[in-house]
């Protein structure tokens, strides 16, 4: 366990311009009765030491939560992956808002797209937080707005990234929160009750998630204490982070995260394994991204890492969060870093964290 912790404190830096004030870790294998849970450095700039019961912003680890629901309406017959998404909506209102959504070439491609590959980051649209620099200086700006999916795509269009598209539907993959933005609409739309609503029936209650909730859009569940992201020195305790919904708006513990990240993977959460089998299909392993991200492997909601001879499967988050499962040896890692502008750093943690285990 010493060796995690040491790894971990190496990453501890508060001063620079990419400050990390701490780092949580949680390693679990069952067989090996092993379920470290360790907490590094203090809450902040303040002297406040954290404890590895605290809770964080999960960012894209939430895309997993919202996958998992797509699949399991799928299951009940609700939508069928093929679907273009636009025929779900009875909703005309909605309907005419998102049939616009996407231009490639100047041709309007909006109904081509379907719920796969929004699924899979293939529906060729741009990312309405990342792909124009506005968005978070708007943020910034106005910190305490609340944000809705109808006032996000009004900065969408009105910053005409429908019109910028990458491609059309199917031809590539480009990641962006877009595709996760509409698959909670089209949650919403389907079940006719809140995505709050959905996950607290579906996920939360289900595998008792007692410090994991949609913040902004719930009360807090519990008094576990909260340690918040930094974008560099701009600490976002005080933003509403409310446009990241289901793409990214979830508040969780390593604790939860590990036991639904487990759940899903071991099939428990389906009603049948073709489904965990399809979620987890990459055929299109090490994906070449745009800008840079990279390469990636991406199925419908879920990343796979390869780190030596071992395949991880889960998910990263923008705040510095990793949640990833081993198939083989039932071993689940799970980190936290608190700071948007050091990946780098959450992968080389990830990468050390897995080695020592294996080796």
């Amino acid at each position: 366990m010493k060796q995690y912790e040491d790894f971990a404190k190496l990453l501890i830096n508060p001063n620079g311009a990419a400050p990390i004030y701490n780092c949580l870790l949680n390693i679990n294998n069952k067989k090996k009765n092993i379920n470290y849970k360790i907490a590094v450095g203090q809450i902040d700039a303040s002297d406040k030491k954290i404890a590895s019961n605290y809770r964080f912003r999960t960012g894209s680890i939430t895309k997993t939560f919202t996958s998992t629901i797509i699949l399991q309406l799928m299951e009940e017959g609700l939508l069928k992956l093929e679907d273009p998404f636009l025929d779900c909506f009875e909703n005309n209102e909605t309907k005419k808002i998102l049939s616009e959504i996407l231009f490639f070439d100047e041709i309007n491609y909006s109904s081509h797209i379907t719920i796969q590959n929004l699924l899979q980051h293939k529906s060729g649209l741009r990312d309405y937080f990342a792909d124009d620099e506005r968005f978070f200086a708007n943020i910034k700006k106005y910190p305490n707005q609340d944000w809705n999916w109808k006032n996000i795509l009004e900065k969408y269009f009105e910053y005409n990234l429908n019109k910028k598209g990458v491609s059309k539907p199917s031809e590539s993959f480009y990641y962006s929160d877009t595709n996760y933005l509409l698959l909670t609409i089209l949650i919403e739309e389907l079940t006719h009750k809140s995505y709050y609503e959905v996950l607290e029936e579906r996920l939360l209650n289900t595998l008792s998630l007692n410090d994991t909730y949609l913040e902004f859009y719930q009360n807090k569940k519990s008094s576990t204490p909260i340690a918040f992201p930094y974008h560099g020195t701009y600490s976002l305790k005080k933003v509403n982070t409310s446009f990241d919904w289901g793409g990214g708006g979830l508040m969780s513990s390593a604790s939860d995260l590990n036991i639904f990240i487990r759940s899903l993977l071991r099939g428990q959460l389906f009603q049948k394994v073709e489904t965990l089998q399809l979620m987890m299909n990459f055929e299109d392993d090490n994906i070449d991204v745009p800008a840079k991200k990279g390469k990636i492997a991406y199925g419908m909601g879920l990343q796979q890492k390869k780190i030596g001879k071992h395949k991880l499967i889960g998910h990263n988050s923008a705040y510095g969060g990793m949640v990833f499962y081993n198939l083989e040896t039932d071993s689940s890692f799970i980190l936290n870093i608190n700071q948007v502008l050091a990946p780098h750093k959450a992968e080389w943690l990830l990468k050390k964290m897995v080695e020592t285990f294996f080796s």
